[in-house]
């Protein structure tokens, strides 16, 4: 959360899903070990003080997914049945 820029100098966006939202909330506490709410605080207490950036909120995972593949440098998450081609369709 504190990194900006990735090793070959090209800046980090994050994009997520809306706190409330499952698989946002299966994220957090699956891969990070931390609830949605704490991630927003962290989030929050880093843009504040000027540490980093909060991430850009999408409303679905078909958006994130796009926004991810449209940007340079971007970060976010998807279900295994959306990377592999099941129920999102990424094309």
């Amino acid at each position: 959360m504190r990194q900006l820029r990735w090793q070959n100098g090209v800046a980090i966006t994050v994009f997520v899903l809306p706190s409330q939202h499952p698989l946002h909330q299966r994220f957090s506490k699956e891969k990070l070990g931390i609830f949605p709410y704490q991630l927003d605080n962290i989030w929050q207490k880093l843009s504040f003080s000027g540490l980093g950036a909060t991430p850009i909120v999408v409303q679905t995972p078909q958006d994130l997914l796009e926004a991810v593949k449209a940007t340079p440098g971007a970060i976010g998450y998807a279900a295994d049945e959306a990377k592999t081609g099941g129920e999102v369709d990424v094309n």
